[in-house]
């Protein structure tokens, strides 16, 4: 190579060299090619969402905006009020209006009773248009309301303590309970002429039809208690000719006092009758204060407490041979005798 041939190369080296160092010093130049790349911002590169072949994509979903709540209809302050400024028992008594017949139970307290049960699987077999109901009341003095209140309540029955406070707010008594001096059934006739309510007393029908193969052969009954379904046995145990003295926890000259049960008054009277709400349902460890260890086998035991079906007075009778029954027959007797005077004619 000749040397006019290295001397042309050699510049030509030499204004390349120039060339690249005058880019190098040019800075400003190079942040112009840079900017220059994003001049445009709809330009600018963006994370696309991967989308599946011929799937267009989907616009942005507009923000969910959750509606208003709905204003009821009515005011609940007023409805509240509107509750609270009635009893309970009138809500109640509004239902009853669908059925053709009101039947029911008076007393305090009730939940021992099994009679709301035992009426109403009667009124459905038998398809009759009728509801019983238990109606606790803190007072006998209660009844009229309780009247006026169900236009279609036909009879209710009568319950401990009521059985004689009952009587003053009668328009009548029949012959029979007049006699005993105790109510426990009431039929309630509607008339145009205003509302009448007849007592009659069911018990002692019930105590005799339950108990009267028992008592055949004997002759002397201690009625424990002095309350109205004391008096209704005494009234059943008249008729069977059973001599009968009443045994309370205040002695008087015709009231024996429990104290005086001796050996020889338990075995002069072969027949004992607790008449009183000892052992009746919750309180089913209770019974009456008896000396039970003067018992023998010549004793019947009669409980006129239907619910337990064994209290504790008869099972400590069977403990000393005596003979017990209890009183869920005597019920279910006074009920069928109940359930006739109300299902007369007159309702």
């Amino acid at each position: 190579m000749g040397f006019s041939t290295l001397f042309v190369l050699a510049f030509v080296l030499m204004v390349l060299i120039k060339v690249v160092n005058q880019k190098l010093d040019s800075p400003q130049d190079s942040a112009h090619d840079d900017a220059s790349i994003y001049e445009n911002k709809e330009e600018e590169p963006t994370f696309e969402p991967q989308m599946e072949p011929d799937v267009e994509p989907q616009p942005e979903a507009e923000p969910k905006v959750e509606p208003e709540p709905q204003q009821p209809s009515y005011s609940w302050t007023a409805d509240v009020k509107t509750e609270s400024a009635e009893p309970k028992r009138e809500s109640a008594a509004r239902s009853y209006s669908s059925y053709g017949h009101l039947f029911g139970l008076i007393g305090k307290p009730l939940g021992h009773s099994t009679s709301k049960a035992r009426f109403n699987n009667m009124f459905k077999k038998e398809h009759i248009n009728a509801f019983y109901e238990n109606f606790e009341l803190d007072s006998a003095d209660e009844v009229k309301e309780l009247v006026d209140r169900n236009p279609n309540l036909c009879g209710f029955n009568v319950t401990i303590p009521y059985k004689e406070d009952i009587i003053p707010h009668l328009t009548r008594l029949d012959e029979t309970a007049q006699a005993i001096g105790a109510v426990n059934t009431v039929k309630v006739i509607h008339k145009d002429s205003g509302t009448e309510l007849i007592g009659y007393n069911t018990d002692w029908i019930g105590f005799t039809e339950s108990f009267k193969e028992l008592l055949q052969d004997k002759k002397k009954a201690l009625i424990l208690g002095t309350g109205g379904v004391s008096k209704a046995v005494k009234y059943a145990l008249d008729r069977l000719g059973i001599e009968n003295k009443f045994v309370s926890r205040n002695s008087t000259f015709d009231i024996m006092g429990y104290y005086e049960l001796s050996p020889s008054i338990m075995d002069e009277y072969d027949v004992i009758v607790n008449c009183t709400p000892l052992g009746m349902w919750p309180n089913t460890d209770q019974c009456p204060d008896i000396p039970y260890t003067f018992l023998s086998s010549n004793h019947v035991l009669l409980d006129v407490i239907a619910n337990p079906d064994e209290t504790m007075f008869m099972r400590k009778g069977r403990e000393h041979g005596a003979q017990a029954k209890g009183g869920k027959d005597m019920l279910e007797q006074q009920a069928v005798a109940a359930w006739n005077i109300w299902n007369s004619i007159e309702i």
